[in-house]
């Protein structure tokens, strides 16, 4: 058995994989946890993996927790985390960027994900994270691009760092006619998101006809009842584990 992991921009997901099926996943918030002891405490609740044949990391998220994910791997097992990164094609799934480098792999490994699930079929990835990304997916494999923006904590976030007002602890209220500042951006960026995320979808419909639309990330289970889409919306909460698992079994082949 594998062992993949996720280390987005606030969370660590992770799961066994094997003959193309994910075991166990889970996750957890690192942030404002110390690395190494968060690490460790990862590896520990793990123990039914032991000893894993392999490990892979997608990794958005670097610095300090990414080095001390790698470290406890190294220390626990003996083994040396390999890092995914894009390449120009997986299969038949081919990057659209000019330089396939620079598409984050979180992006690059749900459209393998999503295209391993429905080969021949167009899709339209959705990842709800700390930034929201929506690519597209031609029926050939080919990808068209896409588009990134902030997710509702990071848009909050920023609007308030560059406003230099207070934050304040919001309700919990989505109402358009907020009654407080810090209900209000929540507001606003809960529904800055839902258009975001509405009018990228339908924009890339009208490129791929009879898309298969897949919602993926942190915040898809909260996001997915309430988006306005032209096509059925597939729930996918670990995809990008599922096309990093897909392309480790295409490493060295």
């Amino acid at each position: 058995m594998d062992l993949l992991f996720d280390l987005g921009n606030s969370r660590l997901k992770w799961a066994g994989w094997e003959q193309g099926d994910l075991i166990q996943p889970a996750a957890a918030a690192w942030r404002g946890r110390q690395p190494a002891e968060f690490c460790s405490s990862v590896l520990a609740a793990a123990l039914f993996l032991q000893p894993p044949r392999r490990v892979a990391i997608a990794a958005v998220a670097r610095g300090d927790v990414l080095s001390a994910l790698k470290t406890a791997v190294r220390a626990r097992w003996g083994i040396e985390a390999w890092l995914a990164v894009p390449t120009a094609r997986c299969g038949r799934v081919r990057n659209g960027y000019s330089d396939p480098a620079q598409l984050g792999f979180d992006r690059w490994a749900a459209l393998v994900g999503a295209w391993e699930r429905r080969p021949d079929t167009p899709a339209i990835v959705v990842d709800c994270g700390s930034a929201v990304t929506v690519d597209g997916l031609r029926a050939d494999g080919q990808h068209l691009g896409g588009v990134i923006f902030p997710g509702l904590d990071l848009m909050a976030e920023a609007f308030y760092a560059r406003t230099g007002l207070a934050g304040g602890q919001a309700a919990g209220g989505r109402d358009v006619a907020a009654t407080s500042t810090a209900d209000a951006v929540a507001a606003g960026a809960y529904m800055a998101v839902l258009g975001g995320i509405e009018h990228a979808v339908r924009t890339l419909c009208q490129r791929l006809p009879g898309s298969e639309i897949w919602l993926t990330g942190g915040d898809a289970s909260a996001l997915a009842s309430v988006l306005s889409l032209p096509a059925t919306v597939q729930l996918a909460p670990d995809l990008v584990l599922e096309g990093l698992g897909q392309i480790l079994a295409r490493e060295g082949q």
